[in-house]
């Protein structure tokens, strides 16, 4: 089970591991949900550069 929902806004960050830029947050939207991609688990459309991404569940974050 996945932990958020399509047309679910959440925080991305682009490299998560590196002290640096832990804390970069870019706006987000879930567009699908893989569940049959072993190694992606989102396909997110990020709101700053209107690209669409494959990203793991480690680099997402809610919206508080």
């Amino acid at each position: 089970m996945k932990k958020y929902k399509v047309d679910e806004w959440v925080y991305f960050c682009p490299l998560p591991d590196v002290e640096y830029f832990k804390d970069v947050r870019l706006r987000a939207l879930i567009l699908a949900v893989l569940d049959d991609d072993i190694f992606y688990d989102y396909k997110i459309y990020i709101e700053k550069n209107g690209k669409i991404k494959k990203v793991r569940d480690s680099h997402l974050f809610p919206i508080t």
